[in-house]
């Protein structure tokens, strides 16, 4: 059993032409600061791996939540202490075996982004720049059922914070002797604090997606991956779907699509852009550290019985 969001229906567009499917996603996205999320079968809420894995994996009980605007909505309780520490305990066991195998040193943030991109429950939330790459997730399994492509401002809620804090409305920051910490100061301390994964920091960040954090997986590569890291128990439509009623906010869509268009698009994805399976998933040939990673992530699946 997973969550629902009906709420979503707010930003909600039914794409059920070609010429819809041109317009939203195939054409020049190279102004936008906005990113896409496919999901084959439009029922599917925003929920990360490890959430999945975790409410699946207990009994848990369920209980209506106010998710904003007194929307409710059916949720899960969880216990969050639990529930970190199993997530970052995962990421632990990764590395080392990683480690073990003869990896360099890696940041925590690259550490997750290989885990999520190679099959391991994560608290990552995958988008990419390029909504022709959600265009084919959404498209490629699920056949019997509509899509959905979700469009999302993911740094949206860091812009709000660096301009909460730093305008004052949040307080003000101080240096341990009491001084008050420069603007400049501020913004970096913020930026910090809503873009790297922390294990004591806040339960939602977006990470800077810096090639030298990502250049050991060809697969984020071609997948122009970014990610959204969400370590709370309401799922990430709370983010994007509740914080305003008003359908015309901009960067906040979900777009579903009909499940006969499925086929058509990933032929026009294949012919014209070469975005297929192939593409999506490269072989060891293409990947250069496919087969370390990939013993690392059973070795890891074997310890937890995932």
């Amino acid at each position: 059993m997973f969550p629902s969001f009906d709420f979503r229906q707010w930003y909600q567009t039914n794409v059920t032409t070609l010429c819809q499917v041109e317009k939203l996603f195939l054409g020049d996205q190279s102004e936008n600061e906005l990113y896409f999320r496919g999901m084959g079968n439009y029922d599917f809420v925003c929920i990360s791996t490890f959430y999945r894995y975790f409410i699946n994996s207990r009994q848990l009980n369920w209980v209506e939540k106010d998710v904003g605007y007194n929307s409710m909505v059916l949720l899960p309780e969880i216990d969050n202490d639990e529930y970190k520490s199993l997530s970052f305990q995962i990421l632990d066991e990764f590395y080392n075996n990683l480690r073990a195998m003869g990896s360099t040193e890696l940041s925590l943030d690259t550490i997750a982004y290989l885990a999520q991109h190679y099959g391991l429950p994560t608290d990552l939330i995958d988008f990419s720049y390029d909504p022709k790459i959600a265009l084919f997730f959404a498209c490629c399994e699920m056949p019997e059922h509509d899509c959905s492509v979700y469009m999302f401002d993911i740094y949206h809620h860091v812009k709000r914070s660096m301009y909460a804090f730093g305008s004052g409305r949040n307080g003000w920051f101080h240096s341990p002797d009491g001084s008050p910490l420069s603007e400049k100061e501020v913004e970096q301390y913020v930026k910090k604090s809503c873009t790297e994964i922390d294990r004591d920091g806040d339960s939602t960040v977006t990470p800077i997606i810096a090639f030298e954090n990502i250049k050991y997986g060809q697969r984020i590569l071609n997948q122009k991956g970014a990610f959204i890291y969400h370590r709370d128990p309401i799922p990430m439509d709370q983010l994007m779907y509740t914080a305003s009623t008003d359908t015309f906010y901009q960067g906040r869509r979900v777009y579903k699509i009909s499940k006969e268009l499925k086929p058509i698009i990933l032929q026009i994805l294949d012919d014209k852009y070469g975005i297929n399976k192939s593409f999506a998933y490269p072989s060891y040939e293409a990947d250069q550290n496919l087969e370390i990673i990939e013993m690392a992530v059973e070795k890891t699946k074997e310890k937890f019985g995932l």
